[in-house]
């Protein structure tokens, strides 16, 4: 994992923790002339993946570029089998909401979404779980 996408999961107040132990997590970026623009992540067990970690460099917002990611991020998971996307966000959920996601109760996260240190240590109870199917 690059240094600039621990700088701006940092800066954008996402939780980097679990990400120095070394956990197998993709990351696809968005640069341009070698400067970091974007980043999202993204774990999962083949058909459920756990998207995370989403930021986007200030200068760089409102100009569709997660959306961009996030379309990236879902064509890439589906193509190694993934079938439903979850997420967990306590700022974003009516982003997500435009992108055909639907909020969902906690309690109804499948196991790896359950098990994951995002969702059982990193994101407060509070954090909104969503989901989509691709």
């Amino acid at each position: 994992m690059s240094a600039d996408v621990l700088a701006l999961l940092e800066a954008s107040g996402l939780p980097t923790e679990d990400l120095r132990a070394g956990r197998p997590i993709t990351f696809l970026a968005a640069s341009l002339n070698g400067e970091l623009l974007g980043c999202v992540g993204y774990e999962s067990s083949r058909a459920v993946v756990l998207l995370r970690s989403l930021a986007i460099q200030p200068m760089s917002q409102g100009r569709g570029l997660g959306r961009q990611l996030v379309v990236a991020l879902e064509q890439h998971a589906k193509t190694a089998g993934g079938r439903t996307v979850f997420l967990l966000t306590t700022t974003a959920a009516p982003f997500f909401e435009q992108l055909g996601y639907e909020r969902i109760a906690r309690d109804a996260a499948p196991g790896f979404i359950a098990a994951s240190t995002q969702f059982s240590e990193l994101c407060p109870g509070s954090a909104q779980l969503m989901m989509r199917r691709l």
